[in-house]
C-alpha cells in the first residue's frame, strides 16, 4: 500500500476521534430526531426494539471511537476490495 494512502487514513481516524469529542458534548443528554418524535407522539415507550445493531457506538467515547474505527476499517476494506475487483475486469 502507499504511503500517502496510510497518512491519509491515519488523518481521517485523527479528525474523527478529535471530532467525536465534539458529538458527545453537544449530544450529550439530547434524544435524536427520531427519539424526540416518538417523545411527541407519545409512542414508543415501553416497546422493545425489533432489532439492534451489531456494532452499537455506545454512550461512552471509548466504545464510540472503537466502533468508529472497526466502522472505518470495513469501509475501508470494502472500497479496496470494489476497485481491485473493478481493476481486475477491466484488465480481462
Amino acid at each position: 500500500m502507499d504511503r500517502k494512502y496510510i497518512v491519509v487514513s491515519i488523518a481521517i481516524l485523527l479528525v474523527f476521534s478529535v471530532g467525536l469529542v465534539g458529538f458527545f458534548l453537544v449530544s450529550d443528554g439530547l434524544p435524536d430526531g427520531l427519539d424526540k418524535t416518538l417523545e411527541e407522539h407519545g409512542t414508543g415507550e415501553g416497546t422493545e426494539p425489533v432489532w439492534t445493531a451489531p456494532l452499537d457506538y455506545g454512550s461512552n467515547y471509548l466504545s464510540a471511537l472503537v466502533m468508529g474505527i472497526v466502522g472505518f476499517f470495513i469501509t475501508l476494506l470494502a472500497v479496496y476490495g470494489i476497485v481491485k475487483l473493478r481493476k481486475s475486469v477491466k484488465d480481462a
